[in-house]
């Protein structure tokens, strides 16, 4: 992959076109890891459009060891996080896949999906478990991006099945 990180300065100083080769570039990946993150459509198509506002009034923010594609990739795994948490905290629990499209009484797996129990669990957490779980990311490749140790990484994982079990006795006991 060609070094792009002189894109996100160029996108700094020039705003318009640069913006719009940085999204034209990177929209695509953005669009997916929403989709995969939120599991709906037109939410991954808001918080796409949402990533890349944010993106663009925060270039100066972008540290030029990281490449874009990483940059965005955080970007866009932190704020589809937070929109799931959000929505959980409104009680509107987005399925994360839904075999049927048509609209169905919500079972209690379906409560038990990852999406409930990442809304239920500690941001720094969230994240990791994401990256491990979903992306199936290796330790060392969390560690890379958080930027946090391996071992690190592995900790906060036992403390996730622990956060999750919890979470998931909670959505038990609500059912009942």
């Amino acid at each position: 992959m060609p070094d792009n990180s002189g894109l996100v300065s160029k996108a700094f100083v020039t705003a318009t076109p640069a913006a719009a080769e940085l999204y034209q570039r990177y929209g695509a990946l953005v669009l997916r890891r929403a989709r995969a993150l939120l599991g709906e459509e037109q939410a991954a198509r808001d918080a796409t459009h949402d990533v890349f506002v944010k993106v663009l009034s925060t270039l100066d923010s972008f540290r030029h060891e990281a490449s874009p594609v990483t940059w965005l990739y955080r970007a866009t795994t932190n704020h589809c996080l937070n929109v799931l948490r959000d929505q959980s905290r409104r009680g509107r629990v987005v399925p994360l896949l839904r075999a049927d499209p048509e609209p169905t009484e919500v079972t209690l797996d379906e409560k038990l999906s990852l999406t409930t129990v990442l809304a239920r669990v500690p941001d720094e957490l969230r994240e990791i478990a994401v990256y491990y779980y979903l992306d199936q990311m290796s330790h060392d490749e969390i560690a890379k991006l958080t930027g946090l140790s391996r071992r690190t990484i592995g900790n906060r994982l036992v403390e996730f099945h622990t956060a999750a079990k919890l979470a998931a006795v909670d959505v038990k006991e609500a059912a009942r």
